[in-house]
């Protein structure tokens, strides 16, 4: 080892000190000396060190003391000590290396074995500060990459990519997952009267509050399409509470708008709309598209009726499919119930008007709400059939 170093050397005995300082000085390390424990304690607490030669027998603190209290401030890598001592006892060998000492030499002293044995401790104390730099950077890195990824995927799917080597591979699996898509009635529109910088603020002021929704509810954020963003619940892990806080976040977010459109209104802005369509079925998960560019997203026919609900539903109004109405096991509110006829599904599909949830979120999207098991089987279509 080439660097200079500064390495402590206790010992009681002055010719022994000598001998110490004048082996360890001729490698180019700088060599501190103290005549006994209580001198080296203070000297450490003082200084900085890379490591400490010390002896055992000394009269005021001895030396097994002296490395008890070495370790409680200093762990093994971080300041190495070597025992120096006449007894050649291989049990109290041992009982020092179970305290803490890194090594062991005995006196009279080998010139070439302290030497080395002081070359190898300081090589692997450097090397333990390399290994421990690398992990602190790779904390840094990691936490930069979750604050960027962050800005696009929720915390959960962030975390999944950086942990996980596979995480980030082409190809996909098949999860049971509930699907939330949103969109903003009129926008293209209402684009039409409005700036490019206008546009751009409607819509931060939109993403802005609707964003703090969904991660109230734990959803992930799988695409924000101009004035349509689409939420998953169950990736990247399924969650057997997946469609309550999915129905809770649909009616979190109507009732959300009003914000936004304080907002609007404080900007001098139009006031805006929301659909929203909600299903829940078996759908592909995992990493879309090339080795040079891919998404993490969901694919598969229930994506699609998702969006067919929401496609379907009216300003302020939230459709959720049979699946989603009968998978949860929940007690909510509708008002209607409708037939659809989806492309890529061969027969209808019933949707239902959710206007509010029972249990443990307790949201109404009306003042006066009651319980679906209130109503007759034979529900009334509240929405238009055509």
């Amino acid at each position: 080892m080439s660097k200079s170093c500064n390495i402590l050397a206790v010992d009681d005995d002055a010719l022994n000190r000598g001998v110490i300082e004048r082996i360890v000085a001729r490698k180019g390390h700088k060599v501190t000396l103290a005549s006994g424990g209580k001198e080296a304690l203070q000297k450490i607490r003082e200084g900085r060190f890379d490591l400490v030669l010390l002896d055992i027998m000394m009269p005021d603190v001895d030396g097994v003391d002296v490395l008890k209290s070495i370790r409680q401030s200093h762990s093994m890598s971080a300041l190495p000590v070597i025992m120096v001592s006449a007894l050649d006892d291989s049990e109290k060998v041992v009982e020092l290396l179970d305290l803490g000492a890194n090594d062991y030499i005995t006196k009279p002293i080998d010139a070439k074995v302290l030497q080395a044995r002081v070359s190898t401790q300081l090589e692997v104390a450097t090397q333990h500060r390399k290994i421990r730099n690398l992990s602190e950077d790779a904390k840094r890195r990691n936490k930069l990459l979750l604050n960027l990824f962050g800005r696009y995927v929720t915390e959960d799917v962030a975390r999944n990519l950086v942990s996980s080597p596979r995480a980030s591979e082409i190809g996909s699996q098949l999860e049971e997952v509930t699907l939330l898509f949103a969109d903003i009635r009129g926008f293209s529109d209402t684009t039409e009267r409005l700036g490019p910088e206008k546009v751009v603020t409607l819509l931060n002021n939109f993403y802005d509050v609707m964003i703090d929704v969904v991660e109230k509810f734990n959803g992930t954020i799988d695409k924000l399409m101009g004035d349509e963003m689409l939420v998953t619940f169950g990736v990247p892990k399924t969650r057997d509470d997946d469609v309550e806080r999915a129905l809770a976040c649909a009616l979190s977010m109507q009732l959300a708008m009003r914000d936004v459109n304080e907002r609007n209104k404080a900007r001098r802005l139009p006031e805006l709309q929301l659909g929203i369509g909600v299903n829940t079925g078996e759908v592909m998960v995992g990493n879309v598209g090339s080795e040079k560019h891919a998404s993490f997203s969901v694919v598969g026919k229930e994506v699609n009726l998702a969006a067919s609900l929401e496609a379907q539903a009216e300003g302020g109004e939230i459709l959720i499919s049979e699946a989603t109405f009968m998978g949860g096991g929940l007690e909510v509110w509708i008002d209607g119930k409708r037939e659809l006829h989806p492309k890529g599904f061969g027969h209808g599909v019933m949707a239902y008007r959710l206007t509010g949830m029972d249990g443990k979120y307790k949201l109404s999207l009306n003042p006066d709400e009651v319980s679906v098991s209130d109503l007759p089987t034979d529900l009334p279509t509240g929405l238009n059939d055509d």
